[in-house]
């Protein structure tokens, strides 16, 4: 029993002592509207510090996640257009080769039977050419008719479109027909040069023109970076500006690139925007399929910018402490549009709501809040 009074008797002398200090609060700090007014006798004027804004310099950053891949045109995975069996290999992983260079031959049976009609076709063509032009010698000389050469002149016609479907079979997987010889091999050709960064050619291996690809080649001496942009600082980005790119490996040193093109789809669940960012990449310190940290900076602008500390969250819209012109123990709680921080973000760009030559409290405007 003794125990519960003295509980009630701590918990009175407590609820008189908060009352005690609200009651001192309250003379100390007044409310009217968006002024605050603190008595001048009062320690929390000690605590709040104010500052003079002018404008200064100020640069929007920001950090993002990045994947690098190779730049368009310098990745290039390669296959076989025909079934077949591999007679040799001349490059291994990690060759440097050039556009053109054969990287293995196959051994097909069905490239045989395209290479064979092909070959028909050219030699069907030449025919009909030196036919027709053996008539129409012997037409200018009046011995055949017009009709006739009219005829020869339709063979050549003829024989030229089957010889163009056989060479479009070929190009199209980027052989050359015209460095092709009767009853070779299928010699498949780097489509571009640069690394063989995956390999898997083994010879002797049956091989399928559906099937995987049997070697990637990539030139990274180049590189994009891919980087989502939340919406809200799409407007910090700009063609051409400077970004740092960062990997794990060395997190300290930066890597310099430039912006080559912002998206125009903002993405549906995410809420961002795809930017590309091109960088050069002499000693391939970025690998392709790497996830980088990327640093937005933009150009530096004449700007309004204020400690972070100066600036609140209201409900709804941001909001700073003026000094009053009625005395500096009065703050006017004033809504502002807060833009972007700097990048350890000690400071904050003021997009509107205050002007140079603004008197604001920079620090202790929590000791305001109501």
């Amino acid at each position: 029993m003794k125990k519960t009074y003295y509980a009630i008797a701590m918990a009175c002398l407590l609820l008189s002592s908060c009352k005690g200090e609200s009651e001192k609060n309250n003379e100390e700090i007044s409310y009217q509207g968006d002024t605050v007014t603190v008595n001048t006798s009062s320690p929390i004027l000690s605590k709040i510090s104010v500052e003079i804004l002018e404008e200064e310099p100020f640069s929007s950053e920001f950090r993002t996640v990045g994947t690098v891949q190779a730049e368009m045109g310098r990745y290039a995975e390669v296959g076989v257009p025909f079934d077949g069996r591999i007679s040799s290999s001349k490059v291994m992983l990690g060759s440097r080769v050039h556009s053109g260079q054969t990287l293995f031959e196959v051994s097909s049976p069905d490239f045989f039977e395209a290479s064979k009609a092909y070959f028909q076709n050219l030699r069907r063509y030449e025919t009909a050419i030196s036919a027709y032009e053996r008539k129409k010698a012997l037409q200018d000389a009046g011995i055949v008719s017009v009709r006739e050469l009219e005829e020869a002149y339709t063979e050549v016609e003829n024989a030229r479109q089957e010889k163009a479907a056989s060479e479009a079979a070929f190009q199209a997987y980027g052989m050359d027909p015209a460095a092709m010889e009767p009853g070779q091999g299928m010699r498949i050709v780097a489509p571009i040069s640069g690394e063989v960064v995956r390999c898997n050619l083994t010879p002797g291996t049956y091989v399928k023109s559906d099937g995987d690809a049997l070697l990637t080649i990539a030139d990274l001496d180049r590189v994009w970076v891919t980087a989502q942009v939340k919406e809200r600082f799409i407007g910090a980005v700009s063609r051409n500006g400077r970004v740092e790119i960062f990997t794990e490996a060395e997190p300290q040193t930066p890597i310099w690139g430039k912006v080559l093109n912002i998206g125009n789809l903002v993405d549906e669940q995410t809420r961002s925007v795809q930017v590309i960012v091109s960088c050069d990449n002499p000693e391939l310190k970025l690998k392709h399929g790497m996830y980088v940290s990327v640093h937005f900076i933009s150009e530096p602008v004449n700007a309004v910018v204020v400690p972070s500390t100066a600036v609140f969250q209201g409900e709804k819209s941001s909001y700073v402490y003026l000094v009053s012109d009625k005395g500096d123990n009065r703050f006017v709680r004033h809504q502002v549009i807060a833009g972007e921080t700097n990048d350890d973000n000690s400071r904050i760009h003021i997009m509107d709501g205050l002007h140079s030559g603004d008197k604001i409290v920079s620090d202790g405007g929590l000791f305001l809040n109501n």
